[in-house]
């Protein structure tokens, strides 16, 4: 009974004042939680995902593109097997889902059988075009890629599959450049000089329909004392610069034609510069002292010489 009366007297015994102390404790805990978490927690939850992102790679691209030129051009025998072009080679290496790093590594690791397959075409093209017709051989090499070897072309090793695609470019041996180049230099000259002359033709013609016009205009209504002989000392002029013009290009014609007839064997001059009879490679080249048919080492594909 005693004790009864002593919780009945004791106002901080009461259910209700129990609730009131919880509730002040559980708002004392979630306030040092969010200090705990504005201050500590999250800045150090934000360091660590902004290290883990510096450390991580980047994932790698759904298709990563690896460019390569062959390590050194390749010389191939041009028509007649006295000189040569030089071939220059590069390959684009494409794979989904292949990190840059490792791409890199199987374009190396596949490079030599590309060169061969490139070389085997090439080779086989050389031999049909004249040592100045680098421009030639380059689209028909390029055209003979495209048609036999249909690239791209796939290599597999494991579970990773490689893609690539060759480029080529063709260069003159510089011997026929040193041939070419004061032909090329005249050539180029003439061009700009016919350049010249067709705009001053051009201006020509302008010029002669603007005083026609005029002189249409004189006749339908003549101008009266000095106007009238000012026009007639314009138009006489002008009658004087067109026959000029005139005179000029036909001089210019006669010139082209001279320039014509002196460069008109050039082409057959450079074909026939092979003057040794091309022999089979059984035969000895020792009476020559020039070189015949390639050997076979020279003359075989480039696939199996690698």
């Amino acid at each position: 009974m005693a004790e009864a009366s002593k919780q009945r007297d004791d106002p901080a015994g009461t259910p209700a004042s129990m609730i009131d102390r919880g509730r002040h404790i559980c708002g004392q805990v979630v306030k040092g939680l969010n200090t705990l978490w504005k201050h500590h927690l999250a800045p150090a939850l934000k360091n660590l995902k902004a290290a883990v992102a510096a450390e991580t790679p980047p994932p790698p691209p759904d298709e990563p593109t690896e460019r390569q030129e062959a390590s050194a051009p390749f010389a191939l025998p041009a028509q007649g097997y006295v000189f040569t072009f030089t071939v220059r080679a590069t390959f684009t290496w494409t794979a989904t889902g292949v990190r840059p790093d490792l791409l890199s590594w199987y374009a190396r690791y596949f490079m030599p059988d590309a060169i061969r397959r490139v070389k085997r075409v090439a080779a086989e093209q050389a031999r049909a075009f004249p040592a100045h017709r680098a421009g030639e051989l380059e689209v028909s090499l390029r055209r003979a890629l495209d048609e036999q070897d249909r690239p791209p072309w796939h290599y597999k090793r494991g579970r990773v599959h490689v893609a690539c695609r060759p480029e080529v470019s063709v260069r003159l041996d510089e011997r026929v450049r040193q041939i070419l180049q004061p032909y090329s230099e005249r050539l180029i000259k003439l061009e700009c000089q016919n350049d010249l002359y067709t705009r001053r033709a051009q201006y020509a013609e302008q010029l002669n329909r603007r005083w026609k016009a005029i002189m249409d205009e004189f006749v339908d209504h003549p101008a009266p004392g000095e106007a009238e002989e000012a026009i007639k000392e314009e138009l006489n002029q002008a009658r004087r610069h067109l026959m000029e013009e005139e005179k000029a290009a036909a001089q210019w014609n006669k010139k082209l034609q001279r320039e014509r007839r002196r460069h008109e064997g050039f082409d057959d001059f450079l074909n026939a510069i092979d003057i040794i009879p091309q022999r089979s490679p059984t035969q000895s080249d020792e009476t020559s002292g020039q070189p015949g048919q390639p050997t076979a080492a020279e003359g075989r594909p480039a696939s199996d010489s690698g």
